[in-house]
This record gives C-alpha cells, structure tokens and sequence, in this order.
C-alpha cells in the first residue's frame, strides 16, 4: 500500500462542518469511487464520537498535492497520516498524535528476495529495489532500515505504484529484492508466484494510520475529546465492517513518546 493521509477540518459556524480528505499518495481508485465508504465511515464517526449526524463531509485523493490544497483551504483540526507523512509534516503542521489504526506496532515492513539469491543487506548493495515505498527515501532510510544502510545509496532504486509489480519482478528473476509492508506480506501465500519469495530484513513494528490534532488546537477541547474517545468504539458494533475494510481490528491511542523516538530517527 502506498502513503495514506486523512485529514478532518472544523469549518466554523454557521457551516459547523467537520471536512475529511483521505489522500492515499500514489494509490487505486478515484475520489468518486471512495465516496460510498467514505460516507459510511463519516456517519459511523459522528454516532460513535457524539458529534451531529451528517455534520461531516469529505473526499479521497491520490496525491500529495490535492490533500495540501484542501488543507490550506479548509484549515484542519484533526489528521490521520501514514507514518511517514506524519513524520515529514509533523514540525510544518504542528502535529499531536491522538491515536492509531490498529496497534501502534501493527506495522512491519519486510525486504524480499527469491529463495537462495540473497541473504542479507549487505549482499544486496548495488541491487534492484522495486517497491511502491519508496516515496520517503528518509523515511526508508531511517526508520525501515534503522539507519543501517542509505537506501538510495545502496540499491539501484526503481519505483512503483503497484506493490504486486514489485512481487511480481523478483519473483520472475526481473529484479533483486522489494519492499513490502504487513498487508502485502501477509497475503503472499495467495499469489501464484514462478518464485518462493523470503524475508530477508523485517522492520520493528510501527504505527500504521496516525490521528493528530493540527496546529494550535487545545488537546482537551471538547471536540478533540469526543473523537478520541470514539476511538475504541469505532471498530465495534457496525464499525466491524468498516474496520475489516481498513483491515484492522481496533484503533488506539497514540503514545507521544513514541512519536517523538520515530521523529528524532527520521531527522
């Protein structure tokens, strides 16, 4: 899966509309076709946080770009960031984290190889990476790899859109290794591949989806209450659909510690 941001804006009185924008960088679909489950996941935010039925709007984009103009436009009080987006704007937007999809170390990136090619990062130096990760080389750098290697300096680097084409290339011996995340990993056995493909280096377990209040927000505003205490609820009841959607099984509260060894890696 490629970077996922949502951002959720208070537009004030008499408007009172609370804005969601999802931008999954460099991912499937259109904003036409999130808006079915996206209208859904809104109302089940609202019921489950206290907050008036149909006070929410939003919309899904694909790029970076898109999502950074709906924010200067709308002027949000709350986001939901992929980690590697929290982290690159979480000094620019004055980002707080609030809480997680799923746990906060659910996680975990994983380097594949063909059985028997390669058996550790250092055997790969001056290889073919293809990954739909690749988006933050800062990010792969420092907080995938842990500062081990410089991953732009070591691999020959080729980026995807499509996490399956990464798959798909080594295991058809058209490249070395790619990047992978929990969800891609997790699903391997299903492929029918020419190649059994091995984890050669995992990544520690990270947040995945990130909840922050933006800016100068107070924490313990009323609003900033009700949706984190919406939190545990939204994955019970009618939200278990939805969160299998999202493949997760809870969300969570964010630790700021946490978040504050992860910035200072990624710096």
């Amino acid at each position: 899966m490629r970077l996922v941001l949502i951002l959720v804006t208070l537009v004030p009185a008499p408007a009172s509309a609370q804005a969601l924008v999802i931008c999954n960088i460099g991912g499937p679909g259109s904003t036409k076709q999130a808006r079915p489950v996206l209208e859904k996941f809104l109302r089940h935010v609202e019921k489950s946080g206290g907050l008036k039925q149909g006070s929410m709007r939003g919309e899904y984009h694909t790029t970076l770009k898109a999502c950074q103009e709906y924010v200067k436009r709308e002027k949000p009080l709350f986001a939901v960031f992929d980690l590697a987006t929290y982290l690159s704007q979480r000094e620019a937007l004055k980002l707080r984290p609030l809480g997680c999809m799923g746990s906060p170390t659910g996680q975990r990136y994983h380097l594949l190889v063909r059985e028997g090619s390669y058996k550790n990062l250092a055997a790969l130096k001056g290889k073919l990476l293809i990954s739909s990760h690749l988006g933050d080389m800062r990010f792969v750098s420092r907080v995938i790899f842990d500062g081990k290697i410089d991953a732009a300096k070591h691999f020959k680097i080729k980026a995807t859109r499509r996490p399956l084409k990464g798959i798909r290339k080594v295991a058809r011996n058209k490249a070395d290794a790619t990047l992978v995340d929990r969800m891609a990993y997790d699903h391997l056995g299903e492929l029918k591949l020419p190649a059994k493909l091995v984890s050669i280096y995992r990544s520690v377990g990270l947040p995945g989806l990130t909840l922050a209040v933006v800016g100068a927000a107070k924490p313990d505003g009323p609003t900033v209450k009700k949706v984190t205490s919406a939190l545990p609820k939204l994955c019970a009841g009618p939200g278990k659909s939805l969160c299998k959607t999202f493949q997760v099984t809870a969300f969570s509260r964010a630790k700021a510690a946490t978040f504050n060894k992860l910035a200072k890696r990624y710096r």
